[in-house]
């Protein structure tokens, strides 16, 4: 993470701005006229630039938002992402708020997004309306209550986990406690799980621990539906055949949040305990057996390994898996193979490998772009599977 965080998105075309604003600034110049980038690179993102430039005043060129998510989304559509969810991240690159992107923008876009934190410096970008490099409870809330739909799930910002970070948002202290960007990196890395569970005590009507199977699926496809394949989705009612009752409990929302934010761990485990096994098979022991070896404190519980084989045993978490049976686990692009491709070949696995790869390099500025249109925040769970467009 980083110490202090240069407004690379704000306060540039700011005439206005104070002193203090303009000196921290500066890095912006720096990285709008040194890019630390291969000129290859840089001669990629002008002809992706020009290719799609749609405006041109007194002979320079800009993107509008509709040339911009031209420019920077895939060609193909991106499961459960929308072509207008990218343009959140126009918003993001329109340092100047002009309505338009310059040359220098885009190039300060397409850089930040290199970033190892790109997810969070875009989000913080988001929440920083007014290019103060801090964000106050109110900019926090003002932006996280806009991404919610008139449907949504409601979020109680008055809540004991919102004061812990940013105070009461009344009395003396009001407004006094505002969130740099580490502290506020912080906060976003704990917001989904204080999303649900709040979420999860609003369904629960009657506050017995339970919610109903549907339940459980709006919850999930509110959270992390981008995130989750379609096969994995129709499937999510039948996380109540776990236990008997017919119903969900907390401890099974947590324990099936904590596996999709824990995915990429989930298929390390999964392809070094296949490689591993003398018939390219684990059962769940297996599963937990290398998680145990390979982690320092165990990081799956038993729960969670009983969720991960329920969905890619397709409900019967008894079976040995293979790599592929996994597939539509750990791959939010999967579909479901035709008759022909579904007789199991010995090069199967390698073409899951590059499928998954593909299905990544295409998913993490869309599930960025995605996440913000749905709830924000989600894009942070995303930053090991991040790539960027160019």
């Amino acid at each position: 993470m980083f110490p202090f965080l240069p407004p690379i998105f704000h306060a540039v075309h700011n005439e206005e701005a104070p002193q203090a604003s303009r000196a921290a600034s500066a890095p912006l110049a720096t990285v709008k006229h040194a890019v630390a980038a291969p000129e290859t690179e840089l001669r990629r993102w002008r002809r992706t630039f020009d290719a799609h430039a749609a405006v041109e005043v007194n002979g320079e060129k800009f993107l509008d938002e509709r040339s911009f998510v031209n420019a920077i989304a895939p060609a193909s559509s991106v499961s459960k992402i929308q072509r207008s969810q990218y343009g959140i991240l126009f918003k993001v690159a329109d340092s100047g708020k002009r309505g338009v992107v310059s040359w220098e923008d885009f190039v300060v876009f397409e850089t930040s997004l290199k970033r190892p934190d790109a997810d969070y410096w875009i989000a913080f970008s988001w929440f920083d309306v007014d290019g103060s490099g801090t964000i106050t409870f109110d900019e926090f809330k003002n932006v996280f209550a806009a991404s919610l739909g008139s449907d949504s799930i409601p979020f109680n910002f008055d809540c004991d986990w919102i004061k812990l970070y940013l105070g009461k948002k009344d009395g003396k202290k009001a407004g006094t406690h505002v969130l740099g960007y580490n502290e506020f990196t912080q906060l976003m890395k704990g917001l989904q799980g204080e999303r649900l569970r709040q979420a999860f005590a609003y369904l629960d009507k009657d506050q017995d621990g339970f919610i109903l199977p549907e339940q459980f699926k709006r919850i999930i496809l509110e959270l992390a539906g981008h995130k989750l394949s379609d096969a994995v989705i129709e499937r999510l009612p039948t996380l109540c055949t776990i236990t008997p009752g017919g119903r969900i409990s907390y401890s099974e929302v947590i324990a099936f949040h904590n596996v999709i934010r824990e995915m990429d761990m989930v298929e390390r485990v999964i392809r070094e305990a296949t490689r591993k096994s003398k018939d390219g098979r684990i059962d769940l022991n297996d599963f937990l057996d290398h998680s145990a070896a390979s982690t320092r404190y165990g990081l799956f519980s038993p729960m969670e390994a009983q969720i991960i084989f329920h969905f890619a045993g397709r409900g019967n978490a008894r079976q040995r898996l293979s790599l592929l049976d996994f597939a539509q686990l750990l791959d939010p692009g999967w579909q479901a193979p035709t008759e022909v491709a579904s007789v199991e070949k010995v090069s199967s696995a390698k073409a899951f490998g590059t499928q998954l790869l593909q299905s990544l390099y295409n998913f993490g500025l869309g599930g960025i772009a995605g996440a913000f249109g749905a709830t924000v925040v989600y894009p942070i769970d995303l930053g090991a599977s991040f790539f960027y467009f160019g």
